[in-house]
């Protein structure tokens, strides 16, 4: 039986990891601080704890196969509102984690939650794993995230660990917290404000389950990669309302297009070549589909 640590377990990804781990037989240790959610995830031992002390791991075992580190402040909302913030605590939980990752001696792999935020910026769509990083504006607040997984990937890949680093492109789930997409614009249509910002955008929308599975499977058969995780069919953005729109029942729904807010880009799509050539089974569900599981009152 695999001895599993996850990390920001409250989270998304964090609980769909927890649930899937579990089912898969695994023995889940759950880490969070429950900044932005109390949701307690399926594991076996639970731990509410603060990444950014370090006398959070001296009360952790060592004898981890699999650490999956997915704590971190998200959200494009934080990202402009806290940008300082973000940038800090993104990175300091990072290495705090990574010099925890060294002591665990039989540690299979760390995977590392990076994110499409650091291709934000490439011309070439889809985006492939192995492209330069291109920021315009480095004083952007929005890039207070990215700047920190860019340097985590950096001290990963410079490191003895034994690592994975997976770009998450877009994903969404029933628990899509506000500050994201999906759970920003749900709230505004159920609060009846039928407005969006950056309509002729496009996104590759990925379901949490097939992400995490999907991540799962790479870390039990890769190491020492980047690899992109998400679904390569792009949604205009102003398509992905209406959608969200039919299903909480508002097909007909007339939208108001705002402007898009700066540095975000026109469009977002990886190259998910490599993830299929490892995962020849791996079919994401439509944005279509990933929604109606979300908003349906069955």
């Amino acid at each position: 039986m695999d001895k599993v640590l996850v990390t920001g377990a409250s989270g998304l990804l964090g609980t769909e990891f927890c649930t899937q781990l579990k089912n898969a037989g695994s023995y889940v240790w759950a880490l969070d601080n429950h900044s932005r959610s109390n949701t307690i995830p399926e594991c076996d031992v639970w731990v509410n704890n603060d990444l950014n002390d370090p006398r959070t791991f001296e009360a952790l075992p060592t004898n981890f196969d699999y650490i999956y580190h997915y704590g971190a402040i998200n959200g494009t909302t934080n990202f402009y509102k806290y940008p300082n913030k973000v940038l800090t605590n993104n990175f300091v939980c990072d290495i705090n984690v990574f010099n925890f990752a060294a002591r665990c001696e039989n540690l299979k792999n760390l995977v590392y939650a990076s994110s499409s935020e650091i291709v934000a910026d490439d011309p070439v769509s889809p985006v492939p794993e192995n492209t330069d990083v291109l920021i315009k504006n480095i004083h952007n607040p929005r890039w207070s995230y990215r700047l920190a997984k860019i340097t985590s990937e950096n001290f990963l890949a410079n490191s003895n660990l034994p690592w994975l680093i997976l770009r998450y492109f877009n994903v969404y789930g029933k628990n899509s917290k506000q500050g994201h997409f999906v759970g920003d614009q749900i709230n505004k249509i159920q609060n009846g404000t039928f407005s969006v910002i950056g309509a002729n955008e496009t996104r590759s929308f990925c379901f949490i389950s097939d992400a995490v599975s999907a991540s799962i499977h790479m870390a039990k058969n890769t190491s020492k990669e980047v690899i992109n995780i998400g679904n390569d069919a792009e949604v205009r953005i102003g398509d992905a309302v209406r959608i969200i729109a039919k299903h909480l029942g508002h097909p007909d729904a007339v939208f108001e297009e705002l402007p898009s807010v700066q540095g975000s880009v026109a469009n977002r799509r990886p190259d998910v070549s490599k993830l299929r050539q490892r995962m020849p089974e791996y079919n994401p569900i439509s944005f279509d589909e990933g929604m109606q599981i979300i908003l349906s009152k069955e």
